[in-house]
């Protein structure tokens, strides 16, 4: 029994099975197609489903609401693209995290290639990325789910003889479960992700009442991306220079109104009657 499981594994990125048990053969993988679908959804609301975690326990789409979410599929018998690409996420989650909090988004690595991509599968996945960060959760789900999630957030794959073909594809929530933006490739320039993130992040952390909204509202105004470091920062310069400013205007304008009123009066002119 485990030798057949483990001879499924093998073939299994290579060959699926059709209705009836017949083996069909690996479909050619259209990238400018897969492309014009990811787009496509863009905007629409996504269903709630129910995955499973690392522990095997269930867990649903809509206990994320509330935040953003960015959400990355990978298949765990990968041997190259998506650990690279997951390797390359961890650094910008962190990046992220540092600058906007560590609570306010979170992040789920999905193993599309159900059933091989299992509880156990996702969890040594995590293991040998070494992913620790927090609100990171590694889901998986049966094969109707993945399915239906995959289509509703515009990812497509194709089985191929060397695994998988597919576009390596970052998919941004916003905190009402609709899809607000896809980011493309392995790797990118950490505002393609930052940007976006941040205003999305700020659509809920500004909205909370009095000095905490406020608060969040000049913290986010003042994080910006810094291209000598490659990381986000919080720069309260600006703030500063304004505070500086109206300083100063208001000590000249004080110097201003103070001199008109010890400059000496000139005696009214007074006409002479010939």
């Amino acid at each position: 029994m485990r030798l057949l499981l483990l001879l499924g594994l093998l073939l299994g990125s290579a060959f699926t099975l059709a209705e009836g048990g017949q083996a069909v053969a690996p479909a050619k993988f259209d990238q400018k197609s897969a492309l014009q679908f990811s787009q496509s959804v863009v905007g629409q609301q996504v269903g709630d489903y129910t995955l499973l975690d690392r522990n095997d326990r269930s867990i649903k789409l809509s206990s994320f609401r509330g935040k953003p979410l960015l959400v990355s599929f990978i298949y765990t018998g990968c041997s190259e693209t998506c650990p690279a690409t997951t390797q390359f996420l961890a650094k910008a989650v962190k990046y992220m995290q540092a600058a906007l909090g560590a609570d306010s988004f979170a992040v789920l690595t999905v193993g599309f290639n159900a059933p091989w991509d299992s509880p156990q599968a996702m969890r040594d996945f995590a293991a040998r990325q070494n992913i620790k960060l927090p609100n990171w959760e590694f889901l998986s789900g049966d094969a109707v789910t993945m399915q239906n999630f995959t289509r509703d957030l515009g990812f497509s794959y194709a089985y191929s003889v060397t695994g998988f073909d597919h576009i390596s594809q970052l998919t941004l929530i916003d905190q009402n479960g609709k899809i607000y933006r896809q980011i493309y490739g392995e790797s990118f320039e950490l505002p393609t992700m930052g940007e976006p993130l941040k205003k999305l992040v700020g659509s809920v952390q500004t909205q909370y009442p009095g000095w905490e909204g406020l608060r969040n509202r000049i913290r986010l105004f003042c994080t910006v991306y810094d291209p000598d470091t490659g990381a986000y920062r919080t720069d309260y310069l600006f703030f500063i220079n304004l505070f500086f400013s109206v300083v100063i205007i208001y000590f000249f304008a004080a110097w201003i109104v103070r001199a008109w009123r010890n400059a000496p009066k000139r005696p009214p002119k007074i006409n002479q009657v010939s």
